[in-house]
């Protein structure tokens, strides 16, 4: 009986140890030099601000074989800049962008950004420009107001550019349960009427899932072969206990359509979001410019973006930005005159971000916004076609 055991007990140790062997020449040789994930940007939260670890670089690696490589500065962004100065020259116009995934430039290199495409296209306009951007994947609305509060103001930006992407609405509000979301500025209805209330972040704290994405044979197996959307409702109600559940057919604008349809909230919340931040201007003497994202299947269709639930967004944003004086342009017309002429899209194959077109576009009808209003001493607009509260649905 005992020989029994410890033969038993041998046979185990030994397929223990051939198991460990096998882990570790997958993790370490395997998925780190044949089959290898996109490397990790961990996050930290400085300032009450999530954001990603300072002085750090990951290479991301795209199904069309090409490579993009994330440069995090001193400050936790994605910059082609190393550091970011508080103290600014008077010579110099100071431009801080704020958004997403579309301003941390997914998929494209640092350069390709829309945000140091603008810089260069106002420097080559005579403009002595910085363009300095905080872009946080996942981040919505009520999040740039956050970071326009803690990070942006300390550089005294002379302009503040706000992207407005799709999913930026419904997530300042809604309860998205994911590994950071806690980490953004929410929004909810306070009990007095018309009221808002902030929930402050918490700051951000690495946990499991944080050490899982640190193994390369798990990012390989979990987000190479697309496991994470079909485990995506699993993990999200199990795990985060929220209901993130994906469903192409649902999908439009790389976003869910069953998530943002309370367009009375969607209002709501952007009027208080872009009322905050015109007050923090005209206290600090910054001028505030959006764009909005184009419904691009719409383009592609040649059918008007009003048939489409994002469309709807869009005509939010260009109507609450007219009620409050702000400079605003829907891409979708600048889009859909540059798709007809060149019959070329705006997004990857794999991918909804932004392609290199797509964020030249952004950053020719950026750079036309904002060189008007620099150049003109009382900030008035330009005719660049970029004001409208009723934007080309075509």
């Amino acid at each position: 009986m005992l020989r029994r055991l410890k033969r038993l007990a041998q046979n185990l140790a030994l397929a223990a140890a051939s198991g460990l062997v096998c882990l570790l020449a997958l993790e370490f040789v395997v998925f780190r030099t044949i089959l290898v994930p996109d490397d990790v940007l961990e996050n930290i939260t400085i300032n009450h601000v999530v954001r990603y670890k300072p002085n750090t670089r990951a290479v991301f690696r795209h199904p069309d074989g090409t490579t993009t490589t994330a440069t995090i500065n001193a400050q936790g962004w994605n910059s082609t800049k190393p550091s970011y100065t508080r103290e600014k020259p008077a010579d110099r116009t100071r431009i801080a962008v704020i958004g997403d995934s579309y301003v941390h430039a997914k998929f494209v290199e640092p350069h390709e950004s829309f945000a140091a495409v603008l810089e260069t296209k106002l420097r080559d306009d005579g403009i002595a420009a910085d363009v300095y951007r905080f872009g946080m994947d996942g981040a919505p609305l009520s999040q740039y107001l956050h970071v326009l509060r803690r990070e942006v103001l300390a550089y005294k930006p002379d302009v503040v550019v706000v992207p407005l992407i799709h999913n930026d609405f419904d997530e300042m509000y809604r309860g998205v349960k994911t590994r950071y979301a806690s980490s953004f500025m929410k929004l909810k209805r306070a009990d007095f009427a018309d009221g808002v209330r902030e929930l402050p972040p918490a700051d951000f704290k690495p946990g499991l899932a944080a050490r899982l994405r640190a193994s390369a044979m798990f990012r390989y197996l979990y987000y190479e072969t697309n496991l994470y959307l079909h485990a995506k409702r699993w993990i999200s109600r199990y795990w985060w206990g929220g209901n993130e559940d994906w469903d192409p057919k649902f999908v439009s604008s790389a976003v869910d359509i069953r998530k943002i349809k309370d367009h009375r909230s969607n209002r709501f919340f952007a009027r208080y979001v872009l009322g905050e931040m015109k007050a923090l201007g005209e206290e600090h003497g910054f001028k505030l410019v959006f764009v909005m994202d184009g419904v691009r299947e719409a383009i592609y269709d040649k059918r008007s973006a009003d048939e489409y639930e994002v469309g709807k967004l869009n005509r939010i944003a260009a109507e609450v930005t007219a009620d409050l004086g702000l400079a605003f342009a829907d891409l979708q017309t600048v889009f859909a005159t540059d798709f007809a002429t060149h019959g070329k899209r705006f997004e990857f194959p794999f991918d909804w971000h932004w392609n290199v077109r797509g964020n030249r576009i952004v950053a020719d009808v950026l750079t036309d916004m904002i060189a008007g209003a620099v150049r003109r001493p009382d900030g008035a607009r330009t005719q660049t076609g970029a004001r409208t509260a009723s934007p080309d649905r075509s």
